[in-house]
């Protein structure tokens, strides 16, 4: 869970942004960004939003099985030669080859 207390405007990140990365690069904690008292962004060091990224991909993975699983139960598939000779037969339409 990202630490809220662990905000600052952007006019204070700015006047010392050196200072924030190397606090961010020794925590781990996310860095969050206000404007005018609002989060506007966030910092995060580069081995933590590697991290975001690889959990990103895996859930899209995961999201992307579970949807073909699902098109299998509900009867949404069909075999690979039907749709091997449908594409031939468009190809051949389209490009006459």
């Amino acid at each position: 869970m990202t630490n809220l207390t662990n905000s600052h405007s952007l006019t204070t990140f700015q006047r010392n942004a050196r200072g924030f990365i190397e606090g961010i690069n020794q925590t781990e904690e996310p860095l969050l960004l206000t404007v005018n008292g609002t989060v506007q962004a966030v910092v995060v060091d580069p081995v933590t939003f590697q991290e975001y990224e690889k959990d990103l991909e895996h859930k899209k993975l995961l999201a992307a099985i579970a949807e073909g699983e699902r098109d299998i139960q509900e009867g949404r598939v069909r075999p690979i030669a039907e749709f091997k000779a449908e594409m031939e037969a468009e190809f051949k339409a389209k490009y006459g080859i």
